[in-house]
């Protein structure tokens, strides 16, 4: 396997493309990933076009999407684009599916995204990496609907759009989409690690949600959403609060594991919260606190345990996708994420990523083994290939 990263913060989108096509060339990529922010937005086609220029080949998986930014080896910005060329010379049989859909019905889309991209690549060891539109899909209905169709982990995330709400892309072969869901898989020789964590501890009393819809938490414990949330706090909630005081959710039976659920909006007419994901009614949750020590220390909590036990393994590339929050909260750019990752991996390898609207990964135990996949906010993900 072979692996090149680079970014580019040109503001012109051709002049951009050209820069990062003709940084991957070298290794001739099967596949790109890719990770824009939307200030190139309505331009991503020129692009794509002086992408596929430098290239030479419009033969290449191109898969990816927008975000708050993004991440590469060589540093964090808050715009530009950062992209991983991939070549496996042959070796990998890659699969890719898109489908539209994810605000009218997030499950059903996932659910036909994963068999169309399934039927070629059906082994369940394999690499699968999923992107959905953060603007309009439900993240925890998106994994539900992938888990339904397939057994072994994937990972992924919820696409942004510098923190306004309202649109966000995902890339799939040149072409920009919106209400939609993708899926990458790598069947054959490609080794990966996943692993995920975020720092966030509970606090106060646990509460069971009673009433909601959708991705909108009503009641808690017979309390409005926002009013049992003020009450562990100590205080109102307020805009201040979005996207980084998260409701620990707790998987069923287990007092461990737990996704996290950040609120996008509130609703001062009712006490409703809007969540970037849906909460099952009857799920436990519990209010969370992190200071910026905290965050950090969930990149380390994510590198441990990651590399896997097969022999033979070598790190040789990272993919990143961690919570805007979590970027809001250390008050940078990423930079701080960033140098915690190589501290505790202990090299330095090609890297690339973005800040999501939401996060989509297992956790890994020390023994090795992956949990269920989840959908998270405010959470470190972190995927090795080698």
């Amino acid at each position: 396997m072979r692996y090149i990263s680079s970014k580019s913060i040109l503001t012109d989108p051709y002049r951009a493309g050209l820069e990062i096509g003709t940084a991957l060339a070298p290794v001739s990529p099967e596949v790109i990933l890719l990770f824009a922010s939307m200030n190139y937005d309505p331009d991503f086609s020129d692009f794509f076009e002086a992408l596929y220029d430098a290239l030479g080949t419009r033969s290449v998986i191109v898969f990816g999407g927008t975000g708050d930014g993004i991440y590469e080896t060589s540093g964090a910005e808050n715009y530009g684009v950062s992209a991983l060329g991939i070549s496996s010379d042959g070796r990998v049989s890659w699969s890719v599916a898109l489908e539209q859909g994810v605000q009218a019905d997030s499950f059903a889309a996932a659910g036909a995204c994963a068999r169309k991209a399934l039927a070629d690549c059906p082994d369940a060891s394999m690499f699968r990496m999923v992107l959905a539109d953060g603007a309009k899909a439900d993240g925890h209905a998106i994994v539900r609907g992938i888990a339904a169709e397939i057994s072994g982990p994937f990972f992924g995330g919820l696409t942004g759009d510098d923190r306004k709400f309202t649109s966000s892309r995902v890339f799939l072969n040149g072409v920009e989409y919106e209400d939609a869901v993708a899926m990458l898989c790598g069947c054959g020789d490609i080794g990966f690690s996943i692993n995920a964590a975020s720092g966030w501890t509970p606090l106060g009393n646990p509460g069971v949600v009673e009433e909601n819809h959708g991705c909108e938490i009503r009641t808690i414990s017979g309390h409005s959403a926002q009013d049992f949330m003020a009450g562990q706090l100590g205080k109102p909630l307020g805009e201040s609060d979005l996207g980084v005081v998260p409701l620990a959710a707790y998987q069923s039976g287990s007092s461990g594991h737990f996704s996290l659920r950040a609120p996008s909006h509130l609703h001062p007419d009712t006490g409703a919260v809007t969540m970037f994901g849906s909460v099952e009614k009857g799920t436990v949750v519990r209010v969370c606190s992190a200071s910026r020590e905290d965050v950090i220390r969930g990149v380390s909590d994510a590198v441990r345990n990651l590399a896997p036990d097969s022999p033979g393994f070598t790190p040789s590339a990272a993919i990143i996708i961690s919570c805007a929050g979590r970027k809001w909260l250390l008050a940078d750019r990423g930079e701080k994420e960033l140098a915690a990752f190589f501290g505790n991996l202990g090299l330095r390898i090609p890297l690339i990523g973005f800040p999501s609207f939401g996060e989509i990964s297992p956790f890994r135990g020390a023994d090795g083994a992956f949990t269920s996949v989840s959908f998270h906010n405010v959470t470190f993900v972190v995927c090795l290939l080698g």
